[in-house]
C-alpha cells in the first residue's frame, strides 16, 4: 500500500471521512446527493479543483480497501475501513483520543510493555502518549484504563515499531481495584 499524504486528494478524502463526515454517495439514481458530496469535498476540504471526475479517487480508495460503502437508513454512506482508519490516525497521532463508554463493562484494560533500551525514544513516546490519554500508572511499565482502547494502543505501538513489546490484557479484577475505580470515578 502506498503512503498517503494529508495534502493529496486521496488523503483529504480519508481525512474528511475520519473526521466523521459521513459522505452520502449517489450511486445509481442519487445524482443530487453525489453532487453535494463532491461540492463538500472540493470546497470545504480543499480538494484540488483540476480533476473533473472526483469519483476516480473514491474508486481507487475502494479498490485499495480503505473506504467502503454501507447502506444506512435508506442511504449509501462512505466509511473508512480499518486500514483507512489507521491512515487517518497516522494523520492525527497528536490528536488521538479515547472514547469513554457510557456504561462500564467492569473490566480493566492493562497495558504491559518491556521495551529494550535501544528503543528508548519509542518507549518514552509510548509512555508519554498513554499518560496523555489518561491511563493510570499501575507499575513502571504497567498501565490501566477502564474503557476499550486496544485499537488505539496497537496503533501507537505499531506507529513506533514496538508492537511486539507491548501487550494488552483484559482483566476482571485487580489487587488495588478500589484505588483504580476511585481514580477513574467509576
Amino acid at each position: 500500500m502506498r503512503t498517503f499524504d494529508i495534502e493529496s486528494n486521496s488523503g483529504k478524502i480519508i481525512y474528511a471521512l475520519g473526521m466523521g463526515v459521513g459522505i452520502t454517495v449517489g450511486l445509481s439514481n442519487k445524482r443530487t446527493s453525489y453532487k453535494l458530496s463532491k461540492m463538500l469535498l472540493k470546497e470545504i476540504f480543499g480538494i484540488n479543483k483540476k480533476p473533473k471526475n472526483i469519483s476516480v479517487y473514491f474508486s481507487r480508495l475502494r479498490n485499495q480497501k480503505l473506504i467502503e460503502v454501507k447502506y444506512k437508513k435508506g442511504e449509501d454512506i462512505l466509511e473508512l475501513t480499518e486500514d483507512g482508519r489507521n491512515i487517518f490516525l497516522r494523520f492525527n497521532y497528536e490528536k488521538i483520543e479515547l472514547k469513554k463508554s457510557k456504561i462500564w463493562d467492569r473490566c480493566f484494560r492493562v497495558i504491559v510493555f518491556d521495551i529494550p533500551e535501544r528503543k528508548r525514544v519509542a518507549r518514552d513516546s509510548l509512555r508519554d502518549k498513554i499518560k496523555e490519554l489518561g491511563f493510570l500508572r499501575f507499575n513502571h511499565s504497567v498501565w490501566v484504563y477502564p474503557y476499550p482502547c486496544q485499537n488505539e494502543i496497537d496503533f501507537i505501538a505499531n506507529y513506533w515499531d514496538i508492537g511486539k513489546y507491548v501487550h494488552f490484557m483484559l482483566v476482571k479484577d485487580l489487587t488495588s481495584r478500589e484505588k483504580v475505580e476511585k481514580y477513574f470515578n467509576l
